[in-house]
């Protein structure tokens, strides 16, 4: 949760998808309907799922075009992110260590790679250094968004995928992440960059890519039934207190990034 800039009682914005995806599960509208945060995230994680599913059964996966040469990769970008706890990655690698046995050779994530992306603030393009000029104004911005901002928890458990990635999937708690989004979306807006965020889509999970298709996939079928187990998973959850904002290739290497800043939450969980 983000206290209300001046202090004072904060009214709610009006409700719409990216929202609900935020409020306390079980919270009620006024007309009495339940929203509860779990089944909203998991209902996005389940339809990528299926979809995604349905495609490797046929043999379709899609391989990244810029990891088999990724010295040429010009693409870079700043993003807000947050790492899983020590314990949570830990899990994170166990699992990704039995993938890589079962699909050999693609993109895997280590485990000081692992994050959440909590925001794109200058997506990753060639033409990054025209938009690098702003970069004092967004951590301005950042800052003192996030020094009105709660820590949360996130509870990772379970795996999607989509056509070209695998994903552990988290589950924030208490609206926390949603709410820090939308203060920074309206931060951002209010300064005349609005135009900065969301530009491949308005990020609505807490999900940690931890492998992406980098070449032919031998043996489908085995794959598959890792990510099924992979399903039922529990990962752990991991008290967020701090986010990073850095700067690096596409994929957030750890040979690429650089910490630009770091920002402590200012007050612990509820």
């Amino acid at each position: 949760m983000c206290l209300p800039k001046g202090g004072g009682k904060q009214n709610l914005p009006p409700l719409d998808f990216d929202l609900l995806l935020g409020f306390f599960p079980g919270w009620k509208t006024g007309s009495g309907t339940i929203v509860n945060e779990f089944e909203e995230i998991s209902g996005i994680y389940e339809a990528l799922w299926q979809s995604a599913l349905a495609g490797f059964e046929r043999g379709e996966f899609q391989n990244d075009p810029h990891l088999s040469a990724r010295a040429n990769d010009a693409r870079r970008c700043v993003t807000l992110v947050l790492r899983p706890a020590q314990t949570v990655r830990a899990q994170m690698r166990a699992f990704v260590d039995r993938l890589a046995a079962a699909c050999p050779g693609q993109y895997y994530y280590r485990p000081e790679e692992f994050h959440v992306t909590v925001m794109s603030i200058i997506s990753g393009s060639e033409h990054w250094r025209q938009e690098m000029r702003q970069l004092a104004l967004c951590r301005a911005i950042i800052g003192e968004v996030l020094s009105r901002c709660r820590a949360f928890t996130i509870g990772f458990r379970g795996v999607t995928a989509s056509p070209g990635c695998v994903m552990v999937q988290g589950f924030p708690a208490g609206g926390g992440l949603v709410r820090i989004r939308d203060e920074l979306r309206a931060g951002f807006a209010r300064e005349g960059i609005g135009n900065l965020l969301d530009r491949r889509y308005k990020i609505r999970t807490a999900h940690a890519t931890v492998l992406r298709f980098s070449q032919p996939v031998a043996d489908g079928n085995r794959l598959i039934s890792v990510l099924k187990e992979g399903r039922q998973i529990d990962f752990g959850s991991s008290e967020t207190q701090s986010f990073e904002l850095i700067w690096g290739d596409w994929y957030a290497s750890a040979g690429s990034v650089r910490t630009l800043q770091q920002y402590r939450l200012a007050t612990p969980p509820e």
